[in-house]
């Protein structure tokens, strides 16, 4: 496996919504972290996507593009480009590539329901899940849940867009540019980050200037915005008592994209579900993307998505048990438990696996489920005082540092005691959790199993 991987984007792009096309040039800073030579590196584009050159250092390099399916995932098929350097790329060095290309951006909902990304005059979505921007990865989807997610990168962006649309990202505006009918939009990343979002519509922007707060609505969603910047204080307000400062802080973006798109967060913001917006009994959408702030990067194998989903999921709930009353936190564990229950009657091997090989399995949708349950039991054994602290704790530990599930339990068990050890090897590193659950078994006598 390559051990190329990008440290820096300069992406530039005219995004022409009345055509449906996305014309862009790329340049990429590339980076060997392996401890051998690399004499090509893998790109992957959308399939609708062809590239014209590309050049390193600008110089004019030898390419292949064509077609490729995913060998674990046939449904996704991508533009594979490999390009060869002009002289082996030694351990350390870095190098400058600069692909230019253009076409139409094809979703995945065949494979990813959410993923219907286009170009397109009422919504423009350029994001990594559908490779609309040159992705550095070998085309296997295993490979990639494991490889992007660490990555980090710093990118500048130039969008140009026709006058009256607005780009969004979650980085920093430096400014924008006119020129005839079209505006040229530039953004900087504000801290490294793992993915680039960008956003093209007729929004409209709220800014909290005291706490460097946006909210980026549809013109038709405005009407909500003070709501969602409402839920976003309350709920940062919330989490920072009960978990402490996010892990990184530089301000904070909310993106609205259409209903069914999507939700995701990274370091600096969020892409929100419109359903957010225009329905408050859908605000646990943002709570969800908003606790991803009080993520540590994993050092799992192939990531589990206990230490992101799962985290992100159980203190979602907690707060909607916070701001939306103790009925509606006991209703979406319930409905949480069904889920586990029809995943497990579709998917027979979770009640087989360990949650810690979720990932191996490719069976990780689950831990947003199991992962809260696990969370869940855990802070009813241990009680208000010591889960905090407990968290707490490994976050800051880990703030810097790439973390397993077996450092997880260590740090539980530091906090909580050896008490603690018996519940975790069971439902995280054995495959009670789901046997537990899939046989309704009552939550008094889960509890009374665990305790001291």
């Amino acid at each position: 496996m390559s051990c190329i991987k990008p440290v820096e984007y300069y992406f530039t792009a005219n995004v022409l919504v009345n055509e449906g096309v996305l014309q862009a040039k790329c340049r990429v800073k590339l980076s060997n972290l392996g401890a051998e030579p690399e004499n090509t590196v893998q790109i992957l584009l959308n399939r609708g996507l062809k590239a014209s050159s590309v050049e390193q250092s600008g110089r004019r390099v030898i390419f292949t593009q064509r077609l490729c399916k995913f060998p674990d995932l046939k449904e996704i098929e991508v533009n594979l480009i490999e390009i060869h350097f002009e002289r082996p790329l030694k351990p350390g060095d870095t190098t400058w590539i600069t692909l230019a290309y253009e076409g139409e951006v094809e979703g995945y909902e065949e494979v990813f329901t959410y993923a219907r990304d286009k170009i397109d005059e009422n919504f423009s979505l350029i994001r990594t899940d559908v490779f609309s921007y040159p992705v550095v990865g070998a085309p296997e989807f295993k490979k990639l849940v494991s490889l992007l997610p660490s990555q980090r990168f710093n990118y500048r962006l130039e969008i140009t867009v026709p006058e009256g649309f607005k780009v969004a990202n979650i980085g920093r505006l430096l400014g924008y540019r006119r020129k005839k009918d079209m505006v040229t939009y530039i953004y900087v990343s504000k801290l490294p980050s793992w993915r680039m979002d960008i956003a093209v519509a007729r929004f409209k922007l709220l800014f909290d200037k005291e706490e460097d707060l946006r909210v980026f609505a549809l013109e038709e969603d405005y009407v909500h915005a003070e709501r969602i910047m409402h839920e976003l204080k309350r709920c940062l307000a919330f989490y920072r008592e009960w978990f402490g400062e996010p892990v990184f802080w530089a301000g904070y973006t909310v993106v609205e994209i259409p209903e069914g798109w999507g939700g995701q967060a990274d370091v600096c913001g969020m892409l929100l579900d419109s359903r957010c917006f225009r329905d408050e009994n859908e605000v646990g959408g943002l709570y969800h993307e908003l606790a991803h702030l009080w993520n540590v990067p994993s050092g799992e194998k192939i990531p589990s998505r206990f230490l992101d989903e799962g985290f992100a999921s159980y203190f979602q709930l907690l707060a909607e048990r916070k701001f939306l009353g103790e009925e509606k936190f006991r209703e979406k564990m319930k409905f949480s438990r069904r889920r586990i229950i029809q995943m497990a009657e579709k998917n027979p091997i979770l009640l087989e696996i360990p949650v810690a090989s979720y990932g191996e399995y490719m069976v990780t949708d689950a831990s947003y489920f199991v992962g809260a349950w696990i969370l869940y039991i855990l802070h009813r054994i241990v009680g208000d005082e010591y889960f905090k602290k407990a968290i707490k704790r490994f976050l800051k530990h880990y703030s810097r540092k790439p973390a397993t599930l077996g450092d997880f339990k260590e740090t539980i068990v530091e906090v909580c005691g050896t008490r603690i050890e018996k519940f975790l090897d069971e439902w995280l590193f054995g495959n009670k959790a789901v046997t537990y659950l899939k046989k309704r078994v009552p939550l008094e006598h889960l509890l009374s199993a665990y305790k001291p």
